[in-house]
């Protein structure tokens, strides 16, 4: 029989069945009979990992932190406007004129002229501001100042005296001091004007009184027009007597001594009971 080789490789003596006719090179074929040596071992070590990058992959490094912004510079102050304080003067000088004016007597001037002034004054500072500067507190002003106006104006527009009961004279001597209105319930009432001016005015004065006698007496030179009605008594308008009990309002106009010119003052009388005279 023939020797069996030693090293596992076909002989090359005379070919047997199913054996190759020549040796082979090479690696050996991995689908050897069994008996015959196949593919050699892997030796031990380190091995490739089966999924690289299967569900153990490390997980991705976080990104850097971003870097910090640069802090906004400071802003700058704001200037302080002159406006406020041009304006505020401006107030004091327009209400020094308007006081001129008046201790000049060149014309009326009532509590509500100072604050017409001032608040004039302070509209002009807030037109001006909308283009130059800024003075905001001016609006506070302002509208404390028109709300003074108002009350001001309101209160010109209804100035009464009112006497108390029993006999009263009342003798303004400056025409400041003279009120549209005067009223008595009981007694006798006295109007002296002869110590106002009414040069180059037009003035007008209502008399009210319940039950008593009235006498109003003006100053030589003014025109006067007398609205009176007398309801139960006697009028007497610069000598001119009529009576009785009916209640009709006489108009009259008396030019005084000099005829037109002096000023005019119109007067409004009425008397419920008793006599009303009006002389010069």
């Amino acid at each position: 029989a023939p020797a069996v080789p030693a090293s596992g490789w076909p002989s090359t003596g005379t070919p047997s069945a199913g054996w190759p006719s020549a040796p082979v090179t090479g690696a050996p074929a991995t689908g050897a009979p069994a008996g015959y040596p196949g593919t050699p071992p892997t030796p031990a070590g380190y091995r490739a990992p089966f999924a690289p990058h299967g569900p153990y992959a490390s997980p991705a490094a976080y990104p850097p932190p971003k870097a910090p912004k640069p802090p906004k510079p400071p802003k700058r102050p704001k200037e302080r406007s002159p406006l406020g304080a041009v304006t505020f003067s401006l107030i004091f000088l327009a209400l020094g004129v308007v006081a001129l004016l008046d201790l000049l007597d060149v014309f009326d001037v009532g509590a509500s002229a100072y604050f017409a002034a001032a608040l004039a004054t302070i509209g002009l500072g807030l037109l001006v501001g909308t283009w130059f500067g800024r003075a905001r507190w001016l609006i506070a002003l302002g509208l404390v100042t028109a709300a003074a106006l108002g009350t001001a104006t309101v209160a010109e527009s209804y100035d009464r005296i009112r006497g108390v009961d029993g006999a009263v004279t009342w003798a303004p001597t400056d025409y400041r001091d003279l009120a549209d209105r005067y009223e008595n319930s009981f007694g006798d009432a006295v109007l002296d004007l002869r110590g106002i001016d009414f040069s180059k005015r037009d003035s007008q004065v209502t008399v009210a009184i319940n039950f008593g006698q009235a006498t109003v007496v003006v100053p030589p030179n003014v025109d006067v027009t007398t609205v009176a009605d007398v309801n139960a008594g006697d009028a007497t308008i610069f000598g001119n007597r009529s009576g009785g009990l009916d209640g009709r309002l006489r108009e009259s106009t008396d030019l005084g001594a000099d005829g037109a010119g002096g000023g005019t003052l119109r007067l409004y009388i009425h008397v419920n009971a008793g006599n009303l005279e009006v002389t010069r």
